[in-house]
């Protein structure tokens, strides 16, 4: 029984989480309707971007990690999303959580082009922030700095473009 222990616990910990998550729900990031919080980070080129130049718009931040392969499967999705920035108001940042293989995410992606900013979190303060304990984890930030939308997992540029088109119909937010 005893070598069985860590499996039972996890089951327990699995089944008694609240049954009812839908696509959306808060599971990992800040709480919704919280302050984002502030940050300044180098992107892959050594340039430091602050959350301070965003202001005023609508952000979605897309933590992920060089070393979980979902970046791939993520890169052409968010190459999609970036079509509707203007359109929409937004403006997509990835941060990843580490620093490892970046190497290869410059060779895939042409010298670290990608078309929206990369920014670097290697001590792993930003993420601390955010509450980030998985990646990928995207969080919405509306245009007063306020926490819209966070979860788990990249969700589907449908789900994102749902929330975002919430936002534009909202000026004010």
């Amino acid at each position: 029984m005893a070598r069985h222990a860590p499996a039972l616990v996890l089951f327990l910990l699995l089944a008694l989480r609240p049954a009812a998550m839908s696509a959306g729900e808060l599971v990992n990031g800040p709480p919704v309707g919280s302050a984002a919080p502030a940050f300044s980070l180098p992107d892959i080129n050594g340039r430091q971007v602050s959350l301070e130049n965003y202001r005023g718009k609508v952000v979605v931040l897309n933590f992920w990690a060089f070393w979980c392969d979902t970046w791939k499967a993520e890169m052409p999705h968010l190459r999609e999303l970036m079509d509707r920035q203007d359109e929409l108001g937004f403006r997509l940042v990835a941060v990843s959580v580490d620093g490892t293989r970046l190497g290869e995410f410059q060779r895939r992606t042409g010298g670290g082009r990608a078309p929206f900013p990369v920014l670097m979190d290697v001590g792993g303060q930003v993420r601390t922030r955010y509450g980030v304990a998985h990646v990928p984890t995207v969080v919405i930030i509306d245009r007063a700095g306020r926490v819209r939308y966070a979860a788990y997992g990249y969700p589907g540029n449908y789900v994102l473009l749902r929330e975002l088109r919430k936002l534009a119909s909202r000026p004010g937010e």
